[in-house]
């Protein structure tokens, strides 16, 4: 029988709430330089001084000016001080970050920007590893700078994680375009809940969303789990095994999220670890 839990209970988790780090994965104001962000090679996307206004020589109808950058004067643009060209899908912009950090418990994008596109056939979107996160769906103008922020939780877990901003635009009309400034990705790392677990434990587990399933890793010296259970934060059991030989194994968790407890019988006692289930 397993032994019984003690477990705080009307956990909310939110942005980096009180007990968790605010780790900076990548950031940039675009003053000093182009922040390391990769043009697909259409040409369209441009590093430098965006314009109040615009001279717009090569928009072949009526259009908005940006009015300066979100901060300082630089940015990019597609087109800094023109329309963008109809490209079709090839005008995007990249970054990458690691969302490996089993610790991790929440991640976000953040940028400013201004758009203006000729909704009725081009887009602006956002896609993380592919995945659509951001799109302008029928707004055509932004009508002033916004501040976006992007919830990445999804990712977490993933080594590799490509963020695109990609402008499709097709053969009809353009407009001013997409204007880039003050990019952030941040995540958060866990701390201190007030949960009862063993200090220095000898084993890590984190969760991988995009797969719906919680990795677990023992330390050689912890020797084999001869069972294992995971609790969610009432103490109900939400998935139970026996003996596992590996050092590292996997749980699935696909339907369960929020605050969790895992478990772990092994030769040198019994382990315990909080883990944020997403």
């Amino acid at each position: 029988m397993w032994a019984a839990l003690l477990f705080l209970t009307n956990m909310a988790w939110a942005q980096c709430p009180d007990g968790i780090t605010t780790v900076s994965l990548y950031s940039t104001d675009l003053e000093t330089d182009d922040g390391s962000l990769t043009e697909s090679g259409g040409g369209d996307w441009e590093y430098g001084d965006i314009p109040v206004v615009i001279t717009g020589g090569n928009c072949g109808s009526s259009f908005a000016s940006p009015g300066g950058a979100h901060s300082g004067t630089k940015g990019w643009g597609t087109v800094l001080d023109g329309c963008y060209n109809n490209l079709g899908a090839f005008s995007s912009l990249a970054l990458t970050v690691d969302l490996s950090d089993p610790d991790y418990v929440s991640a976000e994008l953040s940028f400013a920007h201004w758009f203006e596109v000729f909704v009725n056939f081009d887009y602006i979107k956002v896609t993380a590893n592919g995945i659509d996160i951001y799109r302008n769906d029928t707004t055509e103008d932004s009508n002033g700078w916004l501040e976006t922020h992007v919830d990445l939780l999804t990712f977490l877990g993933e080594p590799t994680v490509e963020i695109v901003f990609n402008l499709w635009a097709s053969t009809v009309v353009n407009r001013a375009g997409w204007y880039l400034d003050d990019v952030a990705v941040t995540a958060c790392l866990s701390g201190t809940t007030g949960i009862r677990q063993d200090p220095g434990q000898p084993f890590r587990a984190w969760p991988v969303p995009a797969s719906g399933l919680l990795n677990v890793q023992t330390a050689s010296h912890s020797g084999p789990v001869m069972e294992w259970a995971l609790y969610d934060a009432t103490g109900r059991v939400l998935a139970q095994g026996g003996g596992v030989d590996a050092n590292l194994f996997q749980v699935d968790v696909s339907g369960n999220s929020g605050l969790a407890i895992l478990e772990l019988r092994t030769a040198q006692g019994i382990l315990r670890r909080q883990v944020v289930l997403n």
